[in-house]
């Protein structure tokens, strides 16, 4: 053939297929349908739109996404979720997709793979022209240096973030602070991270929290917060996370607080501000059922009707939705195709969050594989949201085996989209390329952007700017001049901490800054002021003015500040801010974390205020007598009890702090002599008359029986008689062990009697006529005290033998405890009289009452059920108690799941409901599952319903059995007839 016949064919060729292009362009394309049916699927707030800028094959499974300075959008796909329900190799079908506008048309029409091979990547934050990707067990930089759009460096820079756990759980969401360094979710799991660019750092291990670590030198630390999929900050540094069942919870403090002060017993970081669990409602249009319905767990996962998966939730403060959405906080729900929106206001130290209206979501949809997971800002002021689009959300973990087949795990992994949410008149702020915000930008522009009106932008701004690092003139004088002069106070608070992070700010500036008209950033400047009293001696006198500021964050601020500064006049003004706001546990604790090696000071300072409100003056006497119990020495102790009693009125303040200072210094009982009439008397002295306090005994007794009295008085005076001893308290624990009592004063008798560890006592507790008298909550909390002292177990045991107690009320985990007791005789006992519920085929029990639930049961008749086998722990519809999760709405989940929990409740158990078992050098035990820790201390929820905290250098020992508070063996309370009912009941719930 030659040349000219080969040009005709290749011509007529390129013709061909030009025309069969068009043909086909003019066909109807079938993913063009899916898209317009998702879209007509969505019902949104009246008077915004949602936009679709990015759909499949474009983007595949997004989780996460962010925008660098040239609007490029940097996009995680978790494709290989979800991870091996039983273990196994991970898969590497995770990557980084890099998205372009190319027409300026606002959606995204190019792709280039910018990274793959990764596990369960869920998290990204730009960083000098490359991105940060969460993707345990690593954190990775990701970096194109040729321009090719894919990344050619691609480096672990922390390692040690555990992945054993599902890929649901694992550290998330990085997000640049203020103060320049990048937070993390832990995911509720936690790890030991290293970093391959310091191996001669040490490791730092932690569980159950959240992180943070520098972008330049990858320093990483544990932070307060405890959240799952989700972490935002408002635009005054405020810090927010969510997991499942807790959609809004508020970072309140930080545990570099609270390990000033190694005697302080609070270990708490997170305070929820919008609704939990059973009420927390969401509005759902669509009718998904997924696999939550199925989770084994079940008992313990609320779902229809309340949020059971959220995540990704974002403070907004873009510009294209209106000002009324500013400040808001929106969160996914993806197991029921959702995005609620909640109002924030002030509350206390914290905030509270609500629904705007009822009935409706911001966002919803009919699509069942409609599944947001992430929201973000973005250019122009809008809400942006990825869909990870698949018809099964849930883990396979989480659903029983034999459930796992019936489930379509692949659908939707070829799938996902990315829209954007604004008001409906919005325009798009067509300008000229050149005159953005990018990476070209010059100091100036940058400048400016930080002072826009736009979030994305001041954000954008302001990372460029940590990137730059430059403490030229025109940046420093630039920074000055907007923190001061700034139109927008989210521009005046982020230029106040790059002035920090530069090394430029000066006492002036914050000087000004403390007397903003906006109290968000007052609270920013308080916190640079400390860091800056050295250098600027003045600041610690607008400090002490700051602790009378109008507002109590910035009063609370102040306090947390404060406790690191020496001088004339800190104390006292840390004592004016307790003595005001002491009511409230955060500012106690902010108060009290920073008074370590200064408390007879303190004390002095706060008894002398005035005007002091009642409530607060009590709780933090009671806080300061137990701070002196745990560390201050025998004399200090001693002059605080006999002041406490010289005091000539005020029976309330005076039972607090005595109560305080006996339970601090019980952990060190050794320190103190002996006395007959118990350890409230050792307190005192051989020196002291006693008389003084048996008059003082008896008044507090008077007022644990006088039902006149406040009942937090009296349960505070009910726990001071539980250190005296058995002889002079029993009397009136015994008139006050009635049913006709307050819960809230049978749980405090019970503890009493148990912390006086007289055999008799148990006997009280034991009586037939007292036992069949006890509601469900306080059977349990009477078992609880029974298997935890060693002198009360011979009384337990005589009780099962005669049949008053049935073994199946005590729980797995502390029948487990007295089978393997070192003391032979209760271990022996223990087999004998457990080994019939230990033994047993949990699953042949379960398959044996399965059969009951094929006949139909009346749900109204379950009540009774429910009341007797399940409200000691469990709260159903506003009723029971709160040491289980909250049952309300399981009425989605299938019978044949519920029963399978209810007999089997070590089938799999969250870490966050598995047993912790402790024991206290002074002889206590307890058992409960881990509500909060830090170095110093951890907190138990008991049986009791309590909360107990101990401080870490008071255990003695601490296991973890890993089976669940929830007993075995309640089909020997409950008969199958009353099975049946009990599951109607809860499925008929709402």
């Amino acid at each position: 053939m030659n040349l000219f016949y080969l040009k005709r064919y290749l011509i007529f060729g390129l013709l061909f297929i030009a025309f069969a292009l068009t043909i086909a362009a003019l066909q109807p394309d079938p993913r063009s349908a899916r898209l317009k049916k998702a879209l007509d699927s969505f019902q949104i707030e009246p008077g915004m739109r949602i936009d679709l800028i990015a759909a499949e094959p474009l983007v595949i499974d997004p989780v996460a996404l962010v925008f660098d300075e040239d609007r490029q959008m940097y996009v995680v796909e978790d494709r290989g979720y979800p991870d091996p329900a039983e273990g196994g190799a991970p898969t590497r079908l995770g990557r980084i997709a890099l998205l372009k506008d190319t027409d300026g048309d606002g959606k995204y029409d190019k792709r280039t793979e910018f990274a793959t091979g990764l596990t369960y990547p869920n998290g990204i934050l730009p960083w000098k022209g490359g991105v940060f990707v969460t993707c345990s067990p690593d954190l990775f930089y990701l970096k194109d240096t040729n321009g090719d759009g894919v990344a050619d460096i691609k480096k672990v820079v922390l390692t040690g973030f555990f992945a054993t756990q599902t890929a649901q759980i694992r550290t998330s969401h990085p997000i640049l602070g203020l103060d320049g360094w990048i937070y993390v979710t832990g995911g509720l799991n936690g790890g030991t991270i290293t970093s391959p660019e310091h191996p001669d750092r040490p490791a730092v291990s932690y569980k159950s929290a959240d992180g943070r670590f520098h972008p330049e030198t990858f320093e990483f630390q544990v932070t307060g917060g405890k959240s799952q999929f989700g972490l935002t900050f408002d635009p005054y540094g405020r810090r927010f996370g969510s997991s499942n069942r807790h959609p809004v919870m508020h970072t309140v403090m930080d545990p570099w607080y609270l390990k000033r002060n190694p005697n302080l017993l609070f270990n708490e970081s997170v305070q929820n501000v919008s609704k939990t669990e059973a009420d927390a409602v969401v509005y759902p249009i669509s009718h998904s059922i997924t696999s939550a319905d199925f989770i084994p767990k079940l008992i313990g996962r609320s779902h229809a009707g309340t949020f059971t998966a959220a995540s990704g939730l974002l403070a907004f403060n873009g510009t294209a939705l209106t000002p009324a959405h500013q400040g808001n906080i929106f969160i996914c729900e993806s197991a029921q195709n959702l995005v609620q929106r909640q109002i924030v206001n002030p509350e206390g130290v914290s905030f509270r969050s609500k629904i705007p209206y009822e009935g409706r979501e911001f966002l919803s949809s009919t699509d069942e594989w409609f599944r947001p997971v992430f929201l973000q800002h973005g250019p122009e002021g809008a809400l942006y949201l990825a869909d990870i689009h698949r018809k099964v959300i849930d883990h396979p973990s989480y659903v029983p085996a034999e459930a796992r087949p019936g489930l379509d795990w692949e659908s939707g992994k070829t799938d996902g989209r990315i829209y954007r949410i604004v008001r409906k008149d919005f325009k798009d702020n067509i300008t000229e390329v050149s005159s953005r915000l990018s990476s070209k930008s010059s100091m100036e522009k940058i400048l400016a952007s930080l002072a826009s009106s736009e979030e994305w932008e001041r954000a954008t701004a302001h990372r460029l700017l940590l990137e730059k690092n430059d403490a030229s003139a025109t940046l420093v004088n630039g920074l000055r001049k907007i923190a001061s002069e700034g139109v927008y106070p989210e521009s005046r608070a982020r230029a106040l901490w790059l002035l920090h992070s530069q090394k430029s700010l000066n006492g002036s500036v914050v000087k000004l800054a403390l007397k903003d008209k906006v109290s968000g950033v007052r609270e920013q400047a308080v916190l640079l002021a400390g860091g800056l009293s050295d250098k600027y001696p003045e600041l610690v006198q607008v400090l002490l003015i700051a602790a009378k500021d109008e507002n109590m964050r910035v009063r609370f601020n102040t306090a947390l500040v404060l406790g690191s500064l020496e001088g004339p006049g800190v104390i006292n003004a840390m004592a004016l801010i307790a003595a005001r706001d002491g009511a409230d546990q955060w500012v106690r604790a902010g108060v009290l974390s920073g008074i370590e090696k200064r408390i007879p000071e303190f004390l002095s300072a706060f008894k002398a205020q005035k005007n002091a409100d009642p409530i607060a003056f009590s709780l933090v006497m009671q806080d300061l007598g137990r701070l002196l119990g745990n560390g201050g020495s025998v004399a200090d102790s001693r002059i605080f009890m006999k002041d406490v009693l010289n005091a000539p009125s005020g029976m309330d303040w005076r039972v607090s702090s005595l109560l305080g200072l006996a339970e601090g210094a019980s952990g060190r009982a050794k320190d103190f002599s002996s006395s007959s009439k118990g350890f409230i008397y050792a307190l005192q002295g051989e020196q002291a008359s006693d008389l003084q306090l048996d008059n003082f005994i008896s008044a507090t007794s008077k007022i644990a029986e006088n039902p006149a009295v406040a009942s937090a008085e009296r349960v505070r005076a009910i726990a001071l008689l539980g250190f005296t001893d058995f002889d002079r308290a029993n009397k009136t624990l015994q008139k006050l062990l009635d049913p006709g009592n307050p819960p809230e004063l049978l749980l405090g008798v019970v503890s009493s009697i148990s912390r006086l560890n007289d055999a008799r006592g148990a006997a009280m507790l034991t009586a037939k006529q007292s036992w069949s008298a006890y509601t469900p909550r306080l059977k349990s909390a009477v078992t609880s005290a029974l298997v935890s002292k060693t002198i009360f177990i011979k009384e337990l045991f005589i009780a099962i033998e005669k049949g008053d107690i049935k073994g199946a009320e005590i729980s797995s985990a502390d029948r487990t405890r007295l089978l393997s007791s070192k003391d032979v005789q209760v271990s022996d006992q223990a087999k004998l009289l457990f080994n019939e519920l230990e033994g047993g085929d949990r699953m042949k029990v379960y398959q044996d009452y399965k059969l009951s639930l094929s006949a139909s049961a009346d749900g109204s008749l379950g009540k009774a059920a429910f009341q007797k086998s399940c409200s000691a722990c469990h709260t159903y519809q506003k009723e029971g108690g709160k040491v289980g999760p909250d049952l309300t709405g399981v009425k989605n989940q299938p019978a044949e799941a519920l029963l399978l929990h209810i007999l089997v409740p070590n089938y799999e158990v969250l870490p966050a409901y598995q047993s912790v078992s402790v024991t206290t050098k002074d002889g206590r035990s307890m058992s409960g599952w881990l509500v909060s820790e830090t170095e110093n201390s951890l907190t138990l929820r008991t049986t009791f319903g309590t909360d107990e905290a101990v401080l870490r250098k008071n255990i003695a020992t601490l296991g973890n059995s890993g089976l669940s508070l929830m007993p075995d063996g309640l089909e020997q309370n409950i008969t199958k007839d009353e099975m049946a009912k009990l599951i109607a009941y809860l499925k008929g719930g709402s």
